[in-house]
């Protein structure tokens, strides 16, 4: 019995059942740059006229007028390279409403994408009536920022099948989600890699785990425009740069009227004043986060330090990430003058040490960036990856373990270690959450029962 191949055929039964899902409203327009830049969807495409696409480079993001991303490089059919810029809109439509045919800066472009069809057929020419060749986006893509609402917190279908089964079966199952899930992420690094190389791939990784929930969008957007190079060229105002360029500096003055004095928040301030104008424009706006919602040691103000004190460590970090108990023993010792004590920018002192990076979210690293890093470069140990204890869970992982076992008890024994909780986490994410009838066509169930048969 093949359980991986069980497994990925009722993955391939769900996927073609949910493919009329529409993927243009998740997010912003931005947010999708920010996706595609990070090499979510992967770097070869079959264009609209059925060639074959490679994005040998995916060029520069342009954050001024004309197309998003330029001096780009692709191949089609495998034998022509073309060279120029490329345009990525919600719509297909887009290109015609917002007259990029009829501006001459639009004229080098050599790529629309985008990730809706019109009800009509459109091309898209330049103004010289060149024709552009086209790729629609789909939904079949794993990106490590997808976060989808999760209002199930009832018992599912597989509850009864999952029953009949042995603990050592239950984990199993389990251990085969958990080998996708990081086939996946490995897959997602490596795209990153090839887009960006593997240390500010590694960054833009981390960037996200420190996301948290709700947040793992905007900090992709600020590491890919921060970018670690520049952090470590200017190491003095690396923190006021991230600060800044995040939108928790806007204000007039920060530190006006704060009792006592915040002289962190002023140190930040006076570096980023100096910078300010040349980067205002790559500020992300306050619509972009949430600041709300979650525990005060996840707040995006603790998070955004402790992306400055990786940048500020990169060397120590890259010396040791392979070694998975030396890198998660030194994330945990990881500590800051002012973050050791402050939830954000202006709250007040604690009086007892708050843990820079605590070691359940040091966990979630180990399992979402450093162990995709040491499967990368070839070194990964499954063996030894099974027996990393797991810390305390979350609300989707409590879902999850509702949905299948029905029975906490149950649950809490699938969930001690780290592999177990990745599997059941990616069952979540590959059936319960692909699957909106109610378990109505779900083929998890089926799959199980025909483990059993």
């Amino acid at each position: 019995m093949n359980l991986d191949a069980i497994y990925r055929e009722a993955l391939e039964y769900e996927k073609i059942g949910e493919s009329t899902n529409d993927l243009s409203h998740a997010w912003s327009e931005l947010e999708y740059q920010a996706l595609w830049y990070s090499g979510a969807f992967g770097s070869t495409f079959r264009a609209t006229n059925g060639s074959s696409v490679e994005i040998l480079q995916f060029g520069f993001w342009n954050k001024e007028s004309g197309p998003d991303f330029v001096h780009a490089l692709i191949r089609v059919n495998g034998n022509q390279t073309l060279a120029g810029d490329i345009e990525l809109d919600l719509s297909a439509a887009d290109w015609e409403r917002h007259l990029h045919g009829e501006n001459p800066a639009f004229r080098n472009v050599v790529l629309h994408v985008f990730l809706r069809r019109s009800g009509f057929t459109c091309f898209t020419r330049t103004a010289e009536h060149r024709e552009v060749l086209q790729v629609e986006l789909t939904q079949d893509y794993h990106s490590a920022v997808v976060e989808t609402k999760i209002d199930l917190a009832k018992p599912g279908a597989c509850c009864g099948p999952l029953a009949r089964f042995s603990d050592q079966k239950v984990d199993q199952i389990l251990e085969t989600a958990a080998r996708l899930r990081l086939e996946r992420k490995t897959q997602l690094l490596r795209r990153a890699v090839h887009v960006h190389g593997i240390d500010e791939a590694l960054f833009q990784a981390l960037a996200i785990a420190l996301g948290y929930k709700w947040n793992k969008v905007p900090f992709l957007i600020l590491a890919q425009r921060v970018t670690l190079q520049r952090l470590r060229r200017d190491s003095e105002a690396a923190e006021a740069v991230l600060f800044g360029l995040a939108g928790f500096l806007e204000s007039a003055d920060p530190c006006k009227n704060l009792v006592p004095p915040n002289h962190y928040a002023a140190s930040l301030w006076t570096h980023w004043w100096k910078v300010r104008s040349e980067l205002h424009s790559l500020v992300l706006a306050a619509e972009h986060w949430k600041l709300s919602g979650s525990r005060p040691a996840n707040h995006p103000h603790r998070r955004v330090g402790t992306l400055a004190v990786l940048a500020s460590h990169w060397s120590e970090f890259r010396k040791q990430s392979n070694d998975l108990t030396k890198v998660c023993r030194w994330f945990e010792d990881l500590n800051h003058r002012f973050w050791d004590f402050h939830y954000t920018l202006h709250s007040n002192a604690s009086s007892t040490p708050i843990a820079l990076l605590g070691k359940a979210r040091v966990k979630e690293i180990l399992a979402n960036v450093l162990f995709p890093l040491v499967a990368f470069s070839g070194g990964a140990d499954w063996e030894t990856y099974k027996q990393v204890r797991a810390e305390l869970g979350n609300k989707h992982l409590e879902l999850a373990g509702i949905r299948l076992f029905g029975d906490q008890a149950r649950a809490r024994n699938h969930t001690r270690f780290l592999f177990q909780q990745q599997g059941l986490l990616q069952i979540f994410d590959d059936f319960c959450l692909a699957n909106r009838n109610d378990c109505r066509n779900c083929r998890f169930p089926h799959l199980i029962e025909s483990i059993s048969s």
